[in-house]
């Protein structure tokens, strides 16, 4: 063995014995099936996850074996019977080794989509600053699937963010992905697929990032005291969009797959805006709820223990696709603490707090009440019935349940739901409730309630200098978005200036150069009567961005920027008017006119050049405790204005978080500093277009087997393989780790492939590698032979 060699193996030894260490600092989290939450110990350095993606049947048990894999083919059909029992029909018990029967709303027998066998899956319970693993497993058939780590802010691997087509491949079926990204901010997040409709359908989850040194005067159990609300429905969600957006309304589901017998027109806001293109069919607060037609008896809802005296923080996560929700707990008053994961100045005597899809709010709720009772927590819709006398207009009624009980009492079972008292607060002209985020201004006179709107929001403690950006955007960096706008006629597909989003067929953070001749045209008239096209705005690096988030149209939108928090400088609403409270007509500070003179017809349709109005600009001024959010509500008729700095390179998404609305088009693509971007890591999947001639296909019918001889003497033994994967290396990167074939360069090569490689790798197995690269310089040397002689040789597999 020469120096050189000694050298090497000498410097891949400390290598390993460096990585080993660092490995001792990684929790490898049990999560298993059935576990609510999985929490990683705040020591660690880095927390390690498996989440394992499926499709599974509601009101059916699945045997579960070695605490990690269950077995989807020899499911047991369960139901709810008269008295409150899950049981199997045939009568047998099966309950020790088998999943819990996910039964919802009590009523849908659906395929859902399950993490770790439920839905929502586990939460997540990290620190602020580790670094996160999540090994994700795709075992659904026939979808792919990606993973949004939803308001985490991923600087430097925009590539993680999880947006299908944007920033990686969606995970085709039986493959893995690897997600690594550091915990920042601290507080309440949450992740969910971002592939067609599938958060609807289950595949969703709460992420909490545990602040550092925090001085809490309450309990903090964010494993027992999370909600995440969801919308429901008996059949998949991209099968309601694709009616809605074929026809441009839905209808009132009788049986799925049957003939509807009428159709559905919207659901009403009390400011008289849109609410819900589609009927409500049930809510759910982790998983569980009751479908109107469903007694109490036949339902199990989901329950949250608190103990007299205690003060606890309740994190609520907005995993609805489509409705606002006005959560509230019936006898007591709420703390509104945080939003979105920043804390701010506390809002107290709260009655209702609204959070719309995307949105987050904590509370802190003072265990006072008479402890021998049960109290409902209500999620209920904003709908109002708008065709009775009013205002004020009576509510639609549709809600979901979760009870709050004491630990006085016992945990409560279907038998007792009919038996809890209805307390919810009664608003009076003297005594009137306090209602958080309202996506207006505020409720009618008639209400009896006051809003507390984001505007009025202030952070707890002020952020750094260092961190804000200026008050004047830097440059041309102030930008007007439109959302939604469909014109006069109503017609228009949901877009932002008149653009409706197209994925492109590939990623665009890690295949940019395959995209050609998508983007949409910069000219304002260009789209004629509307585009639908992959609408980019391209940012330089490090500049004050300000984006001015209008909504001219009668919905309200919930728009979500990935990889950033913004600041929320002011918020601007229509006109109402007085009798009614409806909105009727935009905030006179916005035009749509590219100048006092221009009357083109199909320019005021789409509103693609919106400005402020000539003389009339709002006076803004960003301070240390503006409010800081990653999703906002945008009301009808009015705007938001938000301003970050765009310090994070990378292609991230901003779009409307009620999901038809997205997957209509109302998204776009900011491109941070593209000259900048960190490159993907080595081995990501790519996908795209593929294109061929008939020529090619033709000459690829004329092909012969050529021999393999010449090549036999490169042949690497089976045990270096073996070695290679034990190490964590893929065998179909090795090539690429031993294209530069110097001793030094293989060394570095495998001190940064992948998570624990080292700390596996034994010396054999470095020989081998060796060997691999011995031998794989030997076949090249022999191709560029056979190159030379003129032979022609593809596709020859050498078997190892």
């Amino acid at each position: 063995m020469d120096g050189k060699m000694i050298y090497t193996f000498a410097f891949m030894f400390l290598l390993a014995v460096r990585s080993a260490r660092s490995q001792q600092d990684v929790h490898r989290v049990q999560c298993d099936y059935g576990d609510t939450s999985c929490r990683c110990n705040e020591s660690a350095t880095a927390c390690e996850f498996n989440l394992r993606v499926s499709y599974l049947q509601t009101f059916t048990r699945y045997p579960v074996r070695n605490q990690t894999d269950i077995s989807d083919l020899d499911g047991v059909v369960h139901r709810i019977n008269a008295s409150g029992d899950v049981v199997s029909y045939d009568g047998n018990i099966y309950e020790d080794g088998y999943t819990e029967a996910a039964t919802v709303d009590g009523k849908t027998f659906r395929a859902f989509i399950a993490v770790n066998g439920r839905s929502p899956g586990p939460t997540l319970i990290v620190s602020e600053g580790q670094t996160v693993i999540v090994n994700v497993r795709n075992e659904m058939r026939g979808q792919s699937i990606t993973i949004h780590w939803h308001g985490q802010l991923l600087k430097d691997t925009p590539w993680m963010d999880g947006v299908g087509f944007i920033t990686q491949c969606p995970l085709t079926t039986g493959g893995t992905f690897r997600y690594i990204f550091k915990a920042q901010p601290s507080g309440t997040f949450w992740y969910h697929s971002h592939v067609d409709g599938q958060r609807g359908d289950g595949l969703l989850g709460a992420l909490i990032v545990l602040e550092r040194d925090a001085d809490a005067t309450y309990f903090d159990l964010p494993g027992q005291h999370t909600l995440v609300l969801q919308d429901w429905w008996p059949q998949p969600f991209i099968d309601l969009f694709t009616v809605m957006h074929s026809v441009g309304k839905t209808y009132y589901p009788s049986m799925v797959g049957v003939l509807p017998t009428h159709a559905y027109s919207v659901s009403i806001l009390p400011d008289g805006s849109v609410h819900g293109s589609i009927p409500f069919f049930s809510g759910l607060i982790n998983g569980l709820g009751k479908h109107s037609d469903v007694p109490y008896e036949s339902s199990r809802l989901a329950s949250f223990q608190v103990t007299y005296g205690n003060k606890y923080r309740f994190l609520v996560i907005g995993g609805q696709m489509l409705y606002g929700y006005k959560v509230s707990v019936d006898r007591h008053k709420l703390t509104v603490i945080s939003t979105d994961g920043f804390l701010i100045r506390p809002v107290s005597d709260v009655d209702y707090i609204i959070v719309y899809p995307g949105e987050r709010y904590d509370f802190v709720l003072t265990a006072d009440q008479i402890p021998t009772r049960y109290y409902w927590i209500r999620a209920e819709t904003l709908e109002v019935n708008t065709t009775a006398f009013g205002p004020p207009y009576p509510s639609l009624g549709n809600s979901v349940q979760a009870v709050l009980y004491y630990s006085n009492a016992t945990k409560p079972t279907s038998k007792d739901y009919s038996t809890i008292e209805s307390t919810s607060r009664s608003c009076t002209q003297s005594a009137p409730c306090i209602a958080v985020n309202c996506p207006f201004q505020d409720f009618h006179e008639s209400y009896n309630v006051t809003c507390i709107n984001v505007g009025a929001l202030q952070l707890l403690k002020p952020s750094s200098n260092e961190s804000l950006p200026s008050n004047d955007p830097t440059g041309s960096q102030e930008h007007f978005l439109n959302f939604g706008y469909s014109g006069l006629d109503g017609m228009l597909p949901d877009n932002i200036n008149g653009r409706s989003f197209m994925h492109p067929p590939a990623p665009l953070q890690l295949q940019s150069f395959d995209i050609t001749d998508l983007t949409c045209p910069t000219e304002p008239y260009s789209c004629g009567e509307g585009c639908r096209c992959l609408h980019m705005l391209t940012i330089p690096y490090n500049n004050t961005v300000r984006l001015v988030l209008a909504n001219l149209g009668r919905e309200s939108h919930a728009i979500h920027l990935h990889g950033h928090s913004y600041y929320v400088l002011a918020v601007g609403y229509g006109s109402y008017e007085s009798s009614s409270g409806f909105v009727s007509s935009t905030n006179e500070l916005l035009s749509c006119q590219a100048n006092e003179n221009d009357t083109a017809n199909f320019e005021l349709q789409l509103c693609t050049t919106l400005h402020w109005r000539t003389g009339l600009r709002p006076s803004v001024r960003l301070s240390p405790y503006t409010l800081r959010k990653d999703t906002v509500i945008v009301p009808s008729g009015g705007y938001v204005i938000v301003q970050f700095v765009s310090s994070s390179p990378g292609y991230w998404f901003l779009h409307c978080h009620l999901d038809p609305h997205h997957l209509e088009g109302m998204a776009m693509v900011l491109n941070i500093a593209q000259e900048m971007q960190n490159p993907p890591p080595a081995g990501m999947s790519t996908c795209g277009d593929f294109n061929w001639s008939l020529s090619d296909f033709y000459s690829k019918l004329s092909f012969q087997l050529t021999p393999t001889s010449v090549l036999s003497q490169t042949i690497v033994p089976s045990t270096s393989m073996t070695h290679l994967a034990a190490a964590n290396v893929s065998s179909s990167l090795a090539p690429q780790y031993c294209s530069c074939i110097g001793w030094t360069q293989l060394a570095v090569a495998v001190a940064i492939s992948s998570l624990g490689a080292l700390t596996l790798m034994s010396l054999p197995c470095i020989m081998c590698l060796t060997v691999w690269c011995k031998n794989r310089k030997k076949t090249s040397d022999a191709s560029a032979k056979i190159d030379g002689l003129g032979l022609n040789i593809h596709n020859v597999n050498v078997k190892m």
